[in-house]
């Protein structure tokens, strides 16, 4: 049995990212649309490539990504958060959507410090940051998922 959630992703789990959880998460996934949050982002490397780390702001910069409705059975989320790992705390934020409205939804967040000297990912898109850098996207299995 599954149930709806929203969840605003900005990284390796968009859909259109081509790594393993990308591929989980399109299984699952009802629509999606651009959205963006309040914050900054940046570029952290580990394993087999980068991953992008949200920090939430009050106002001014933005996160660029995509709001997905997903149909997920009981212990996807729990799958998701252990994936994500203790660096992450999942959070309910509103969500402005591509249309300029506001949802909330769930959002991965930074909760550790930065390790030192990871880049700042100006105008916060992690997708157009890899193309621009040429760099590839973390898709190391992560914590049993």
């Amino acid at each position: 049995m599954s149930r709806p959630a929203r969840l605003f992703v900005y990284g390796t789990l968009q859909p259109q990212a081509g790594t393993r959880m990308a591929r989980w998460i399109k299984g699952r996934l009802v629509r999606s649309e651009a959205a963006c949050v309040p914050g900054r982002l940046f570029a952290v490397q580990g394993g087999n490539g980068w991953f992008p780390a949200l920090v939430p702001a009050k106002s001014g910069s933005r996160v660029q990504g995509t709001l997905c409705e997903l149909a997920l059975a009981l212990g996807d989320l729990s799958l998701l958060d252990r994936y994500e790992g203790p660096e992450y705390r999942r959070a309910c934020l509103p969500v402005q959507t591509g249309g300029g409205g506001s949802v909330p939804a769930q959002v991965y967040l930074w909760r550790i410090g930065l390790p030192p000297g990871a880049p700042a990912i100006a105008g916060g898109d992690f997708a157009d940051w890899l193309r621009r850098t040429r760099r590839q996207p973390f898709s190391t299995l992560r914590n049993g998922a």
